[in-house]
């Protein structure tokens, strides 16, 4: 599943989520960055999987889907909330191009693009998934097992590194979020 952002209209192939609130645009502002990591989390790619048979979502499959409540980003991590470490890694992870300036506005950040750096992308994401397993509450057993489910990153991996980082990367920083950790560039 490919989560999106995207000024156009759909039809019931692609389903739109929106915040319930009175000012709609205000809050899927602040939502949207959220709802963007929550899809492309391998945790819920993993339950998509299992419900998905097709090439759409429909709406009654995507009533199914594990969809964290904007309640739930509010977790607390050492001195920091997921939902701001999660807007935090959002904006470096998707604000790369000059293109994408009205998102990086509307997250609060009126600063040049991030430069691509494929190291510090690869940990970025790393780190979101660790607290996107915590997040749904998922141990380390069972996030090592979920991560072995992918093996096209898996095949990837250990044709560039040898090895399956990505996995190593995010069960180490399983270890440093449940800490409150979240800003130590852990080395595996």
């Amino acid at each position: 599943m490919i989560g999106l952002i995207a000024p156009y209209v759909f039809g019931n192939k692609v389903p739109l989520l929106l915040p319930e609130s009175q000012d709609i645009v205000l809050d899927y502002k602040g939502f949207a960055p959220l709802l963007l990591a929550n899809f492309n989390s391998f945790a819920f790619d993993f339950v998509t999987r299992q419900k998905v048979h097709g090439q759409t979502i429909n709406l009654f499959i995507l009533e199914q889907l594990p969809v964290l409540p904007e309640g739930a980003y509010q977790r607390r991590f050492g001195q920091d909330v997921a939902a701001d470490m999660i807007r935090r890694e959002v904006l470096h992870l998707t604000y790369t191009a000059h293109d994408l300036e009205p998102f990086a506005l509307d997250m609060g950040y009126d600063g040049p693009p991030f430069e691509w750096d494929e190291q510090d992308r690869r940990h970025r994401r790393a780190r979101l998934d660790a607290l996107f397993f915590h997040l749904y509450g998922i141990e380390r057993d069972d996030a090592a097992y979920i991560l072995d489910t992918f093996p096209i990153v898996r095949r990837e991996d250990e044709a560039e590194f040898g090895r399956y980082l990505t996995k190593d990367l995010v069960l180490a920083y399983m270890n440093a979020v449940a800490a409150g950790d979240f800003d130590t560039v852990v080395g595996v």
